[in-house]
């Protein structure tokens, strides 16, 4: 593999851009995006900004103390690049250690996506666990995304310039962590990720906005590994790769402008639908968020004998005679 980007360039000093999920109040309750973005080639505006702003507008209701545990989404249709999205904000419960909001997305006037986002007062734990971080490559180390878009379309002869700069002027970048040879085909992926510019001055509510924008970066398209479709050798055909739902639980504080390590697997692709699981770790090795997603994954298999495809769970579960109730 080449060498990377290097420490020395990996500086993020430049300023933030908070257009991506800058909102207008226009009622109570009720706010309007102001910025909207419809990715090349896609059916529909960008899911992730969706649910950054659909975030934000719901924690605009919630008094400081509280800050967001988790958000359960779905994507009811495809909201276009033309048109706002209005969200409309529903104080469902108010509680000493959490609370909940129901949002509900319109574009012109038709609903296009809802979420429940619960937010929690902070409170101490004695009992604490989590998986460890994975031993990856540093972000200085690994080639950028769009460099990693651009070996892809060359495998295929494709190479598409212009999707290339659409994604280098996002507010988010990451860098494409590679899989050792054995381990392709495996469904597993993994990158860093970290907002552009500086977000010190920032409350945590917009870092939280900030990671929920990029968590829909890369999930479900983990579904697609096992069948190699950025090789031109594949057997496999893709027709639709559509996100159906997405749910993010936030763990701990973090910063979105410092690197974070997204770890990505699906355990499952069939009927139509794939899933995809992932795990955010900060530079530390602490947990911050998880997630996961469902999709329309639909696609034909042009080899001469269909089979389903089966991986070895890493996990080691103890025999029948050493297990005890």
């Amino acid at each position: 593999m080449s060498a990377g980007i290097g420490a020395e360039d990996d500086a993020n000093t430049q300023p933030f851009n908070e257009r991506t999920l800058e909102l207008e109040e226009i009622g109570p309750d009720t706010y309007l995006s102001v910025d909207l973005w419809q990715p090349k080639g896609n059916r529909g505006v960008f899911g992730g900004q969706v649910i950054g702003q659909a975030l934000s507008a719901a924690g605009k209701t919630v008094p400081s103390p509280f800050r967001c545990n988790s958000l359960h989404c779905y994507f009811l249709a495809a909201g276009k690049g033309t048109d706002m999205i209005a969200y409309e904000v529903r104080r469902v419960r108010e509680g000493a250690s959490y609370c909940t909001r129901l949002v509900v997305a319109k574009q012109t006037g038709r609903v296009i996506f809802i979420a429940t986002v619960s937010f929690q007062r902070a409170e101490a734990s004695a009992l604490v666990h989590q998986y460890q971080m994975p031993q990856v490559p540093a972000p200085d180390q690994v080639i950028s995304r769009e460099e990693h878009m651009r070996r892809q379309q060359r495998r295929l002869d494709a190479v598409d310039e212009d999707k290339i700069a659409e994604f280098s002027v996002l507010p988010v970048e990451s860098r494409a962590i590679p899989v050792a040879r054995d381990q392709r085909g495996l469904p597993i992926n993994a990158i860093w990720l970290r907002a552009k510019g500086d977000m010190s001055v920032l409350g945590h509510l917009h870092h939280q906005c900030m990671l929920a924008y990029a968590s829909d970066f890369a999930l479900i398209s983990t579904a697609l590994r096992p069948f190699e479709v950025d090789r031109r050798e594949s057997r496999y055909k893709v027709s639709m790769l559509v996100s159906l739902d997405h749910t993010i639980w936030f763990h701990e504080p973090f910063r979105a402008d410092e690197w974070l390590l997204y770890v990505m697997e699906s355990p499952r692709v069939a009927s139509g639908r794939g899933l995809a699981v992932g795990r955010i770790y900060n530079r530390d090795g602490v947990l911050v968020a998880s997630t996961a997603q469902e999709g329309v994954v639909r696609g034909t298999d042009e080899g001469p004998d269909h089979r389903t495809l089966e991986f070895r769970n890493s996990v080691a579960f103890a025999g029948r005679s050493e297990a005890k109730l």
